[in-house]
């Protein structure tokens, strides 16, 4: 669910969070529209934590997603000249998601992740959809929510300027395929240069 920042201003705070818990249930995840790197995410297990979450996410967005919490694993799938590379599992090992993103050793990559060949079959088909659909070209990366009772896949983003740090999933996942870091950004620059150039 998307909420500006006006709506807000209109219902008032604790009017509206208390609607958007009633219709979606605790936990929540309270995050800025479009900001990247977890940056403003925090995830509210009761009312009472709303309105910190709320003023935190604001800082980033004038708008805010409000999503359902779902108990699942955290896959990411990039795609590349419109093939899937092999899925990274994503599990950050502190609760400070952006430092951990960024800080080698505090998150652990499995790549390939752990997955029946059904599921990644499945995660990489809801990828190359959710890529198509945006209109992306070239490359992008798909962060996926694979629910742990049910192994519904959820999208979460789709990222279509992906980092390139020795932490990112992109060239982790390049790696795996064989491709190294040197090649991976040549590839981009190939892509980049065969796009079609807009005119005014």
């Amino acid at each position: 669910m998307s909420v500006s920042s006006s709506a807000f201003k209109q219902l008032g705070a604790a009017d509206a969070l208390g609607r958007v818990g009633e219709r979606l249930g605790y936990p929540l995840v309270v995050k800025p529209s479009r900001q990247g790197s977890a940056l403003g995410l925090r995830i509210v297990s009761r009312a009472e934590e709303a309105p910190g979450a709320l003023l935190a996410a604001l800082s980033y967005d004038d708008r805010v997603l409000l999503e359902r919490h779902v108990d699942g694993r955290d896959l990411s799938v990039s795609v590349l000249d419109g093939a899937t590379l092999p899925i990274v599992e994503v599990e950050p090992t502190d609760v400070d998601r952006y430092s951990a993103r960024y800080t080698i050793g505090r998150t652990t990559f499995t790549c390939p992740a752990d997955l029946s060949p059904a599921t990644a079959a499945a995660a990489e088909e809801l990828a190359l959809q959710a890529f198509h659909a945006l209109g992306c070209r070239g490359f992008a990366r798909i962060d996926l929510l694979l629910d742990r009772g049910t192994e519904e896949l959820t999208v979460l983003e789709v990222d279509a300027v992906p980092g390139l740090t020795h932490t990112s999933y992109l060239p982790v996942a390049a790696e795996a395929a064989g491709i190294d870091f040197d090649a991976l950004v040549a590839r981009l620059v190939d892509l980049a240069l065969q796009a079609p150039v807009a005119r005014a």
